[in-house]
């Protein structure tokens, strides 16, 4: 498994995290991400324009796609970077329709058992918050 350099505070962290946990349970095939075999780490899941890897992420948008390298935690765009409160505005809308979905699929404490169950690193625990914040807009998607 590749380590990464994450940062406590990033709700990317923490995002990453789940979303590791919902490939290997099967919930990003089940949603209708493309599954995908990568010459390097894991296979690279796509739907509607969001490609997920377990280095980082890509999100089609007009003009220049937006990257996001989850090693440095890093967004750039056609080769520059972007402030990551920009990279963060943009991928927000689809980081809420997933963790939606998961919500009406698992349960509004689906994510805070998940946590319970697997006891996460450090630096996941430490992104929690800030992505309690990040994903607010999403009502009683976290907390019961």
């Amino acid at each position: 498994m590749a380590r990464f350099h994450t940062l406590r505070r990033c709700p990317l962290t923490a995002q990453f995290w789940f979303l590791g946990l919902d490939a290997r349970q099967g919930d990003l095939t089940l949603r209708g991400f493309h599954k995908s075999p990568t010459p390097h780490g894991s296979s690279r899941y796509t739907l509607d324009g969001l490609s997920l890897h377990s280095a980082g992420l890509t999100l089609l948008l007009p003009g220049e796609p937006l990257h996001f390298n989850r090693r440095t935690q890093t967004f750039t765009r056609g080769g520059r970077t972007v402030p990551a409160t920009e990279g963060r505005l943009h991928l927000r809308a689809a980081l809420h329709a997933h963790e939606a979905w998961i919500a009406a699929r698992h349960g509004p404490a689906y994510r805070e058992s998940l946590v319970t169950l697997h006891r996460p690193p450090r630096p996941v625990m430490g992104a929690l918050e800030p992505w309690r914040a990040y994903l607010s807009c999403v009502p009683r998607l976290i907390r019961d």
